[in-house]
């Protein structure tokens, strides 16, 4: 899916897209206009270096031309993409937290995750007329946490037999870390385009889960599983329940030691509070699954499946769906079902032999998914190819309920012809100023109007080969009492709000594209209904319809002419 993705609302109301029409057709003013963005921008981007690490992006930016390290930040990316954190100091932490459990652990982790990223590596570049590679997923990490699973479970099952400082076992990461690349590019792939859902680690079960069948069920003397030394039952303590939540986060990386879970805890926290608060949820959400069902105390104090609780709580309440009360309700629901389904598989499986792994967690979790987009549209997801922190979510969310709101309350203003200058009433004095300087740029009789002929004179004088049409559009989008002439207040309030929603712009698009849900390029009005649930608005009115069909004259917007629409009404 790219993220140039075209939006289009129908039902004679709302549009057929053209995004580049916009990005590549810029007037004198929108260049004038350009510099008071510009340092909007880097206000807003001072502001969100309070926030924590986030997803480093453009550490990816500076590092695409250098092969070794950016090598370095996939792998490291990966090791935290297994808990939905796109961080490198994040991944850094969780390796060396492997590392503290078990060095064998730690070894195979990080082997498994860089043959996975340079297996993706090698298909890109020598492959890619099979594989359709994105090279952003490779520096993201995307192929790393399959590699990073399957190496650290196949780690795992060789501590209690001959698995430990073992080359044999050494080769089976390498063989099927490799496979789980080769899977995600295949399976994963063909699940996600089939049912608009993330694989969630489907391609690494396949990986594992064929490695043990073969080891199981076939003769061979290379692999020796072992079995769990016994465990003396001990009492339920309430203070050991409590200490068992970071034990459950720590189990998302194999790993059962508190402070390990701490440190894990943190390599979370850095990059998103969260998903840290959210997963420290989950893992109550599997202690009170466990007490239902009155498990023995020692499967709860070591957090045995809570990982599944975990990673169930952090993929609905922040990852897919924008953080909020409602989605984190929902996600620790789905963690408390995914905590009952992972003690149902483990009963399941013992007789095959077989491990659990994350199968709850990817049931339910997809299961959640399928069902919420039936019966809860308004709940509007997080577009695949725009995953990032639950904090950037939360904020593309924001800003799409302020444009929204915003638009409403214009809407019901226009209906109501009650006057429309709010932006201006309220910009500071310097930027009004500022405005006045263009203003007076353009008013070339000084007559304190603007004309059509001065702005096609400006324009003109500017080497801006705007149409006819265009330069029309521009003139009566200022002029909104229709006078024939633009006053000062009239071209502030458009230069205001333009400002402000170019401001967001990328944000509210984002937020937007997972709405087109059956992705035939048209956004019904039921469509545009949802959005409007989705950030807290009722339903447009008959009288709202009514206006908007009125002013476009009943034909199809382009997403252009739909933003224009929310400058100009």
């Amino acid at each position: 899916m790219s993220a140039n993705k075209t939006l289009k609302l129908s039902d004679r109301l709302f549009f057929v897209g053209n995004l580049d029409k916009m990005n590549n057709a810029p007037s004198p003013l929108h260049e004038l206009i350009s510099h008071v963005l510009s340092s909007e921008e880097s206000k807003l981007k001072i502001s969100k270096s309070l926030l924590p690490l986030g997803t480093m992006q453009s550490l990816n930016q500076r590092l695409m031309h250098q092969p070794l390290l950016n090598f370095i930040n996939a792998t490291l990316r990966g090791i935290g993409q297994v808990i939905f954190v796109n961080n490198p100091v994040s991944g850094l932490l969780f390796l060396i937290a492997m590392f503290i459990q078990a060095p064998w652990l730690g070894t195979m982790s990080l082997l498994g995750t860089a043959i996975a990223t340079l297996t993706a590596i090698i298909l890109q570049k020598h492959f890619a007329k099979i594989f359709q590679i994105n090279r952003d997923d490779i520096q993201n990490g995307i192929f790393g946490l399959n590699g990073l699973l399957t190496g650290a479970a196949i780690a795992s099952l060789g501590l209690f037999g001959n698995g430990t400082w073992n080359l044999n076992w050494a080769i089976a990461v390498i063989v099927f870390a490799s496979l789980s690349t080769v899977l995600m590019e295949t399976v994963g792939v063909w699940f996600a385009s089939q049912f608009r859902v993330a694989p969630l680690g489907i391609p690494f079960h396949i990986a594992l889960l064929s490695f043990v069948i073969l080891v199981l069920f076939l003769p061979q003397t290379f692999f020796d599983f072992g079995s769990l030394p016994p465990v003396s039952p001990s009492q339920f303590n309430g203070l050991r329940l409590a200490g068992s939540l970071p034990l459950s986060i720590g189990q998302v990386f194999f790993s059962n030691s508190w402070v390990v879970g701490i440190l894990i805890v943190l390599g979370i926290a850095i990059c998103t509070p969260i998903s840290a608060i959210v997963g420290l949820l989950g893992c109550v959400m599997y202690l009170l699954a466990g007490l239902l069902l009155q498990v023995t105390p020692d499967d709860l104090y070591t957090g045995l499946w809570g990982y599944n609780a975990v990673l169930t709580a952090i993929a609905i309440g922040g990852v897919f769906y924008t953080p909020n009360l409602f989605s984190i309700s929902i996600a620790l629901g789905c963690a408390f079902v995914a905590s009952l389904a992972s003690w149902g598989l483990a009963a399941l499986f013992a007789p095959l032999k077989l491990p659990v792994l994350a199968l709850p967690f990817v049931i339910v979790t997809i299961g959640c998914f399928l069902i919420l987009r039936r019966s809860l549209p308004s709940l509007v997801p997080v577009a695949l190819h725009t995953v990032a922190s639950p904090e950037e979510h939360r904020q593309r969310f924001l800003v799409a309920k302020r444009i929204i709101s915003n638009f409403r309350r214009q809407l019901a203003s226009a209906i109501q012809s009650k006057p429309r200058q709010l932006l201006f009433k309220q910009a500071s004095s310097t930027f009004k100023g500022d405005l006045r300087y263009i203003f007076d740029a353009i008013d070339q009789d000084h007559s304190g109007h603007l004309c059509i002929e001065e702005l096609t004179n400006h324009l003109n004088q500017a080497g801006k080969g705007l149409s006819d049409n265009e330069i029309t559009l521009l003139f009566t989008s200022m002029d909104s009492d229709r006078s024939n002439t633009i006053d000062f207040e009239e071209f502030g309030e458009l230069m205001l709000r333009h400002r402000q929603l170019m401001a967001e712009y990328n944000d509210f698009l984002t937020y937007f594209l997972p709405i087109d849900a059956d992705e035939d390029n048209i956004i019904s009005l039921n469509e545009m209904n949802i959005a409007m649930a989705s950030v807290g608005e009722s339903p447009l009115t008959k009288d709202e319809i009514m206006f908007l069909c009125d002013r476009t004259g009943g034909q199809l917007l382009t997403w252009n002419q739909f933003i224009e629409a929310i400058l100009v009404i």
